[in-house]
């Protein structure tokens, strides 16, 4: 893809039909003296820097929370454990198929079980065969802590901004102050296009590309009931509700649920701004009507995902500055799933030269 011409050419990988071509179009080996900054320690981050360290390069990898996964995150109550952005994910691409077979391999993936129903008015209609659907062992978090095994990930590091001096990049966090002396000669910033274009200022050919890309936000709520549903499906499509999208269900030993309940797009972006608490009594009451089911909530939590899905995607697998070597990965490249991200991540990963 090219810039505006008035800036560095910018490049991506074309639309693929399949992700094959991402190991043919491997660049070769890199050295330690070749160093990286990954700033995100989502899927896509993750991926892009496992690939570049598999190539040999030294790769530091940034992230501003307490853990690794982004919306593929786990967050652990006292009151059980919670998949509060991607409950599961699919596959549809060969390359990526066998990524999941090693996961699956390793004991940290599996096949979701559970039964999915999508319902509208009295309809309810089985789609458990619509797709074949996985999981992370113990919690998505669990893909994320795998892919990250032996790579320098620091959390709870937040980047405030990035400064291009002489041909190598300097990150400063949110006081100014340096976390990785000594600068880098790539960086790449993997989190939602707006976020990423608040950083990549230095680099104006890519900061007009990213702000291509629109987003919606979507509320989540995080609930923990102690009395049984007797419901025999472990997720829900909601097709017929201002409010709910999605409900999710698990069970433990003791009979009580979880339940994590997504909003539609309209909903959560007429209440971007209130208060979390507030969201989660909606939304308990929206799954009580909708639901016909009555219960008191044991523990009852809001999360906002403000960039949750990205409305139009860009067409490119990355883009990468060249001559800046700056780069800039997502699933909002070529699609908002969980796939999308991780082949985003491996592919930069994969053709990145110095």
């Amino acid at each position: 893809m090219a810039g505006d011409g008035r800036g560095p050419q910018l490049s991506g990988a074309a639309p693929l039909a399949d992700a094959e071509q991402l190991t043919r179009s491997e660049a070769g080996r890199l050295t330690q003296d070749f160093r990286v900054a990954v700033i995100g320690a989502g899927i896509a981050g993750l991926a892009c820097a496992r690939r570049l360290f598999a190539r040999g390069a030294k790769v530091t990898v940034f992230e501003q929370n307490r853990r690794p996964g982004g919306r593929a995150a786990t967050l652990r109550t006292e009151f059980g454990n919670f998949d509060h952005g991607a409950q599961y994910f699919t596959v549809q691409s060969h390359t990526f198929e066998r990524t999941v077979a090693q996961w699956m391999q390793a004991g940290i993936a599996a096949r979701c079980t559970g039964r999915i129903i999508a319902i509208e008015g009295k309809t309810t209609e089985d789609k458990t065969a619509s797709s074949a659907r996985y999981v992370g062992v113990g919690g998505m978090i669990s893909i994320a802590r795998h892919v990250s095994e032996g790579l320098d990930v620091r959390l709870d590091t937040r980047i405030g901004s990035i400064l291009r001096v002489g041909s190598r990049w300097s990150l400063l966090d949110e006081n100014e102050r340096s976390p990785a002396p000594g600068g880098f000669d790539a960086v790449v910033l993997a989190m939602p296009s707006v976020d990423a274009a608040r950083l990549a200022v230095a680099a104006p050919a890519l900061v007009q590309h990213l702000n291509m890309v629109e987003w919606r936000p979507c509320w989540a709520a995080l609930l923990t009931t102690h009395a049984s549903s007797g419901f025999d499906f472990a997720g829900a499509f909601v097709n017929d509700h201002a409010a709910l999208a999605w409900v999710a269900r698990e069970n433990d030993d003791s009979g009580s649920e979880r339940w994590v309940l997504h909003a539609t797009a309209s909903w959560s972006a007429s209440r971007v701004s209130t208060s979390s608490d507030d969201i989660a009594s909606l939304l308990a009451q929206a799954l009580a009507e909708r639901f016909n089911f009555g219960f008191r909530p044991a523990f009852m939590a809001g999360h906002r995902w403000l960039h949750a899905t990205p409305v139009r995607p860009l067409l490119e697998r990355y883009l990468w500055d060249a001559e800046s070597r700056i780069g800039a990965i997502g699933d909002w490249c070529q699609g908002p799933r969980f796939e999308g991200a991780y082949l985003s991540g491996d592919a930069l990963g994969a053709s990145m030269v110095p």
